[in-house]
């Protein structure tokens, strides 16, 4: 059975996210989401705990998509899943997606999908949102992820 696992820090998870889940899902028979927890990316709005509850409640409409948290390498992960390919978003930083996926390649054998980004939703990032949410501009950063989300980052902005 065909396994592929998208990994990301999802924080927050936004339309891009979830367009390149559900085009994934379309090509695979299972599919995990893997919220991994970047030591190199500063603390973000969400909990790991927050970020795989509203990941799996923005995915809930696709029966074969699983979200679990993770913490170290992608590969290892995928290899206690049984993942036969990565999915990463092909989207404005196809470059390092690319660097990624050669290692990927190299180091465990396991090949990556690049899905390509929706021309609406390619500029799109958790970045940008939490930017967004940072200067107050929540209504604008609501419109970039799924609904589930919204009072999530509303929630979030009522705390600062």
């Amino acid at each position: 059975m065909p396994v592929a696992l998208y990994a990301g820090s999802f924080d927050p998870v936004h339309l891009g996210h979830l367009g390149v889940i559900e085009s994934a899902a379309r090509l695979y028979q299972q599919v995990v989401v893997a919220v991994v927890a970047n030591p190199k990316k500063a603390r973000g709005l969400f909990t790991v705990s927050e970020r795989v509850r509203l990941l799996t409640d923005a995915t809930a409409h696709l029966p074969t998509v699983r979200t679990r948290h993770f913490e170290g390498l992608t590969v290892d992960l995928a290899r206690d899943e049984g993942a036969n390919v990565l999915v990463r978003s092909a989207h404005k930083e196809t470059a390092d997606e690319l660097s990624m996926a050669a290692m990927n390649l190299i180091t465990a054998d396991i090949p990556t999908t690049l899905v390509p980004a929706d021309q609406l939703t390619r500029t799109i990032s958790s970045s940008l949102i939490r930017q967004l949410v940072a200067a107050g501009h929540i209504a604008a950063a609501q419109e970039l992820v799924p609904a589930c989300v919204r009072q999530a980052l509303a929630d979030v902005a009522a705390l600062t």
